[in-house]
């Protein structure tokens, strides 16, 4: 009988210590995952976000379209990824990517014309 009590209290011992070691792993996971998405984010901040605020800015993207801090680093990066690929698709572009041509300009080519066709 002795015999069969330090059976089951052993194999109580391995079962509980299983079952410890499998807890830690998971918690260590846990913080790994947490460890990582941090980083993710950290990245996402400085590299990311900020090539595509410039890119929104050149494409006349209303601040309400962009997105907020509040959401999170990774939603902000594709709310605003998105509102880029919704302005460059739709073919709309602000007035800061057109040509600009002055009145004087305009009126010089009118002469230079004007002149050319009156020598022929």
């Amino acid at each position: 009988m002795q015999g069969l009590e330090t059976l089951i209290a052993a194999l109580g011992g391995v079962l509980l210590g299983a079952g410890l070691v499998a807890l830690v792993m998971r918690q260590r996971a846990r913080q790994q995952g947490m460890r990582d998405r941090v980083e993710i984010e950290v990245r996402l901040r400085r590299m990311v976000v900020p090539v595509l605020e410039r890119r929104a800015d050149v494409l006349g993207i209303p601040p309400a379209q962009r997105g907020t801090n509040a959401d999170g680093t990774i939603e902000l990066a594709l709310t605003l990824a998105q509102a880029i690929a919704i302005a460059e698709t739709s073919g709309d572009l602000p007035f800061g990517d057109t040509v600009e041509v002055s009145k004087k300009d305009v009126q010089r080519e009118l002469e230079a014309k004007a002149a050319q066709s009156k020598s022929r």
